[in-house]
């Protein structure tokens, strides 16, 4: 049930998203379609438990609107082509007040300015520069940084002066901040292979299933179930450009039957008179 549902989700979610080239609008638009539309596609409708295994709809419920922002930032900047001003990165970031921070990069990776300036978790740009076959190819590519202060999620869109590749417009995101748009964020982790994003309240299961062989998990599946611990874990899996993002929770808790009622003694038949 796992693999046709959440899929179905994120189908959805990829074709709300379709639309405008500028920010504010794109998301006005893209917003209401997803909530007037996708949400009474009875296939992810979570009011109504049918005969939907209770774990996929807490996985559902408590991924989705994240991924729902994370999806409009990605189409957003895939809009963009030219090197932006100034300006325009100030009305992105207001747009996406969750990001951390964007920088246009030379095609050589000269820093040609950033916003905000100053940020005290330190930023590697070099490790994007190897992506240029992407880049020309007009791809985006993803990057996990990860330090001291936490992991941060670069993504970086190639930008283009008379169709050649010129430089990159680079968006971070402190994962932390994404998540905060799950109904409960303590309850879901956020990791890529072999890097934790958002642990939760649970963090040593979460760096476990970080660590397990995801080349391997992903060559049959993009949805599944993990056992860690001796819990079982409930993962979907999404592309942020080339780079693979995990979302998992723990399996739900099957509610308890009720104790069956002890059969009372029947009163012995009269006699025969």
């Amino acid at each position: 049930m796992l693999k046709r549902v959440i899929p179905a989700m994120l189908a959805c979610v990829l074709f709300a998203a379709s639309g405008c080239d500028t920010v504010k609008p794109y998301w006005k638009g893209t917003k209401k379609f997803y909530k007037e539309y996708v949400n009474v596609d009875p296939s992810i409708d979570l009011k109504d438990p049918g005969d939907s295994d209770p774990s996929v709809r807490k996985l559902a419920a408590l991924f989705a609107p994240v991924d729902e922002h994370l999806e409009f930032l990605l189409r957003s900047l895939s809009a963009q082509d030219l090197p932006p001003e100034r300006e325009w990165c100030q009305a992105f970031m207001d747009a996406f007040p969750w990001l951390s921070g964007m920088a246009v990069l030379t095609d050589t990776g000269l820093v040609s300015f950033k916003l905000p300036t100053y940020t005290i978790k330190p930023i590697d740009y070099a490790p994007l520069l190897e992506f240029e076959k992407l880049y020309k190819n007009r791809k985006m590519a993803a990057y996990v940084a990860a330090s001291e202060l936490g992991s941060e999620v670069l993504v970086a869109k190639p930008l283009f002066v008379n169709n050649e590749y010129k430089g990159l417009l680079v968006v971070s995101f402190d994962p932390g901040n994404l998540a905060k748009f799950s109904p409960e964020p303590g309850q879901l982790m956020i990791f890529a292979p072999g890097a934790t994003l958002w642990t939760g309240d649970n963090a040593a299961a979460c760096q476990s299933l970080a660590q397990l062989n995801w080349k391997n998990i992903f060559k049959s599946d993009v949805a599944g179930e993990q056992a860690v611990g001796g819990t079982r874990y409930l993962w979907q899996s999404r592309f942020v450009a080339q780079a693979r993002l995990i979302y998992a929770v723990s399996a739900a808790q099957a509610p308890a039957k009720p104790a069956k009622a002890e059969a009372k003694p029947q009163p012995a038949p009269a006699p025969a008179q």
